[in-house]
């Protein structure tokens, strides 16, 4: 099943997620146990899911591997400054955080919206994000690829936001399905990365689009800005998408406490963006971006090949 040629019901998820038999045969077995250990773990307490996915991490970490090859050269290329003992501890860190990620869906899938507030703190909606909606503003949210976005997609919906966002239809055909039918009760209409100009008309109608552009994409429209001061290939879509559709923007945050709560913000709108200087709203969104990382270095996605592509004439990095 491909969910891209289908259209979207009324809470904006794909009419096609369909039971298929054939997800029942035996190449399917290891994605139903997935999902059953997942609906088992979420119903633990959030410590005990800090716990174990630490020991999941560390398991990962001690396994190697290409991911914590590109993890190990991000953190030399981004953070320089601290020795290589200390970047083995963050990148051990980092592991840890991906450990509970890859728990996460079993909580935020399965557990009521009650739970979800009380594990959860938000600032700047009320104040920033509310009243433009309540307007019927245009509004183009951007964030980052830290390893709780599974988690802010479900948190968004609980708050009152819904919202129009693009992802990467799974291979997996059942993934797929499963993670679809999760999903419903996001308030967010989840789109095919490919059906862009679809999600700019819902936002054009006075809607929220929610895009994460902080990864490298390819060469094709990406200027080279940089990012932790190394030109990177980045996309200009947040000035990009702005532009198109008339949108306020701001830039939302989040990242798990030491009590594995999550903790998001919104920011004031944007002031003089999109400027009609696409190089330098993308320099400008970059810095955010790299200045929240900085604060939670050991929650974002090291695993992803950020500087994959170069200038013209630059060695490769990885």
């Amino acid at each position: 099943m491909k969910s891209s040629s289908a259209g979207t019901n009324q809470s904006g998820y794909l009419d096609d997620y369909q039971f298929q038999w054939r997800f029942l045969a035996p190449r399917f077995w290891g994605i139903w146990l997935l999902f059953g250990m997942l609906f088992l773990v979420g119903r633990l307490p959030v410590p005990a899911l800090i716990w174990l996915g630490a020991r999941i991490g560390d398991l990962f970490y001690r396994l190697g591997g290409s991911r914590l090859r590109t993890t190990m050269t991000n953190l030399q290329l981004c953070f320089p400054e601290l020795d290589d003992e200390e970047r083995k501890q963050l990148a051990r860190k980092n592991y840890q955080t991906l450990g509970f990620a890859l728990l996460e869906p079993g909580l935020v899938w399965w557990c009521s919206d009650e739970r979800m507030r009380r594990i959860s703190h938000v600032t700047g909606y009320e104040e920033h994000i509310k009243p433009l909606m309540e307007k019927g503003q245009s509004i183009i949210l951007f964030g980052l690829h830290m390893t709780c976005v599974e988690a802010i997609a479900r948190l968004a919906g609980v708050i009152g936001i819904h919202y129009n966002i693009l992802y990467r239809v799974h291979d997996n055909p059942l993934y797929e399905y499963l993670t679809g039918i999760m999903r419903r009760k996001y308030a967010g209409r989840f789109m095919p990365r490919k059906q862009v100009k679809q999600m700019l008309e819902y936002v054009k109608q006075g809607q929220v689009g929610i895009i994460l552009p902080d990864q490298d994409m390819g060469r094709k429209r990406s200027l080279w800005v940089p990012f932790f001061d190394i030109p990177a290939a980045t996309i200009p879509v947040t000035s990009d998408y702005a532009q198109q559709t008339d949108a306020v923007t701001s830039m939302i945050t989040y990242h798990r406490d030491d009590r594995g709560h999550y903790i998001l913000n919104f920011s004031p709108p944007l002031e003089s963006f999109p400027s009609g200087d696409l190089s330098a709203d993308t320099c400008r969104v970059n810095n955010m971006i790299e200045d929240y990382i900085r604060l939670h270095p050991e929650q974002y996605l090291w695993q992803h090949r950020r500087f994959k592509h170069r200038p013209e004439g630059e060695a490769k990095l990885y």
